[in-house]
């Protein structure tokens, strides 16, 4: 978050959209929610809808939750939009089911109003308002209600309608998975991906990941699951999440190369995966 001296670097010709193993400057200032380095870096034409990993744009960056980061996404956000950012995302990896999943309320009002979707799904087909009367955030529930399309399973399209027909569904807090802690989760990952049984592995890793957001290693072993089951999107994503977490780790090299070699998808990374295996 240095600004002279990324104001010197960008004086002296420095290329304003470099890559890396964590993506652009931008990318990076954005997951570190350094908003000052953002608005030089847009000054001065960073690319603000560039891809990193086939789905992390700058935007999705700053949204995503960092642990050790206690500081709101919102001035990041607002900087990207008025940039041009893309709001309606890659796929199911939309910024506003980001926000969502991450309980960023403050952020919904000007992705909405960017033209963010509010009836994409996510990967287990929730809408945005779903997640978030699930997590029982009902000021966003609030906020989505208007802008979602009606849904013809949920009679009574209320707040307090959506959020008793949340409550209806089975509660994860009867799965005994739930009352486990992450050092439990994780072992328990471990002993499924041993007996190839690669879907509960997933659950459990993403379990431990949601309260150990910072540990790349659950990450890691998220992503050998994935590639097991052939879903090379994932494996990627978690790739390069392993990639921001711990930096010049080759490992998250390694599963990412592997990734783009399942997607066939020809990517600068996978030169610099080999260079950092030889």
């Amino acid at each position: 978050g240095n600004c002279e001296i990324v104001k010197a670097l960008l004086s002296k010709g420095v290329n304003v959209d470099s890559l890396c193993h964590t993506g652009t400057p931008l990318h990076t200032a954005a997951f570190c929610r350094q908003d000052g380095a953002m608005k030089i870096l847009l000054d001065h034409h960073a690319d603000c809808n560039k891809i990193f990993n086939t789905v992390y744009s700058p935007l999705i960056a700053a949204l995503n939750v960092v642990g050790s980061l206690n500081v709101s996404p919102l001035k990041c956000v607002k900087l990207l939009i008025k940039a041009g950012a893309d709001v309606k995302g890659v796929g199911t990896v939309s910024p506003l089911i980001t926000a969502v999943n991450n309980g960023l309320t403050d952020c919904y009002k000007c992705l909405l109003e960017a033209g963010a979707d509010p009836d994409v799904r996510d990967d287990f087909g929730h809408l945005p308002i779903e997640i978030a009367a699930y997590n029982n955030r009902r000021e966003d529930v609030e906020i989505l209600l208007p802008v979602t399309s009606r849904t013809p399973y949920v009679r009574d399209w209320s707040v307090d309608g959506i959020i008793r027909w949340v409550k209806s569904m089975p509660s994860v807090e009867n799965d005994p998975m739930n009352k486990m802690n992450p050092a439990d989760l994780k072992l328990e990952g471990s002993k499924a991906y041993k007996r190839k049984d690669y879907a509960t592995a997933v659950k459990l890793y993403s379990m431990a990941a949601d309260r150990c957001p910072d540990d790349a290693t659950l990450y890691s072993n998220r992503c050998l699951c994935w590639l097991k089951m052939g879903e090379g999107d994932q494996a990627l994503m978690d790739a390069g999440v392993c990639k921001i977490r711990r930096p010049g780790w080759a490992k998250a090299c390694y599963l990412e190369g592997s990734a783009q070699m399942l997607l066939r998808v020809p990517f600068f990374a996978t030169h610099e995966c080999i260079c950092l295996l030889c």
